[in-house]
């Protein structure tokens, strides 16, 4: 049972590792800003630097419930007009409904994993370090499995993937806009979502080695101080 516990334990910090990772990119400004100068975002939506930055800052703050609309104007090639279009400030709705779902998924796989912990401190005290390693071994290979998995879909059919994804978590077509007069695909076309897709699994990667790797330490340490 014991066992069970620090697995599922792991397993849900792994998924909150993996949210975390989703939401410290979708909110690093910076990002954005060099996607895009990379993908040339000015060219494509006829908008300044500066007003991508603040259109940005709206739908971040949008997200993170700091504003209620997106309203803004805009200079587009060389015509001042309302920035996003009702169908994208709709399709925004399911995103943000989206974005809070992950949110709670978020802090309740933390909950669950930090009140197991909680549970087997007080009862397991002496295997802790052990059933933490056990369990992080365990996630290890759930964690490997879908980086490299996802890894491969990024490579070889990112666009495959995004789309299975949108059909999955949105339950109506308005994320399917039209580059000719749509100014949000023009400025997060596929390329923009593949970077921040790559940088989130590098992130969560990073994060999940670092917590492996201080784990095995510490039971090592441990198991040192036993024999010795």
């Amino acid at each position: 049972m014991n066992k069970l516990l620090y697995r599922i334990s792991c397993i849900c910090l792994m998924l909150f590792m993996i949210l975390f990772s989703v939401f410290t990119v979708v909110n690093t400004e910076s990002f954005y800003t060099n996607q895009y100068r990379k993908n040339n975002t000015t060219a494509d939506t006829g908008m300044s630097m500066e007003d991508l930055d603040k259109a940005t800052v709206m739908l971040l703050d949008y997200l993170n419930d700091q504003r209620d609309d997106l309203d803004m104007q805009a200079e587009e090639f060389g015509v001042m007009s309302e920035t996003f279009d009702e169908r994208e400030k709709t399709h925004m709705i399911d995103v943000k409904n989206l974005y809070r779902f992950a949110a709670r998924t978020m802090y309740t796989m933390l909950a669950v994993a930090l009140a197991i912990l909680g549970v087997m401190i007080s009862r397991d005290k002496a295997g802790l370090l052990a059933g933490i390693s056990d369990g992080a071994k365990f996630a290890l290979g759930f964690a490997l499995v879908m980086t490299i998995g996802f890894a491969l879909m990024f490579i070889f059919d990112f666009n495959t993937f995004w789309t299975l994804f949108h059909h999955v978590v949105f339950t109506n077509d308005l994320w399917l806009l039209d580059p000719r007069i749509s100014t949000m695909i023009n400025m997060f076309p596929l390329n923009f979502f593949l970077a921040m897709c790559s940088s989130i699994l590098i992130r969560f990667a990073m994060m999940y080695f670092v917590f492996f790797t201080a784990i095995s330490k510490l039971k090592k340490q441990a198991d040192r101080k036993v024999t010795a």
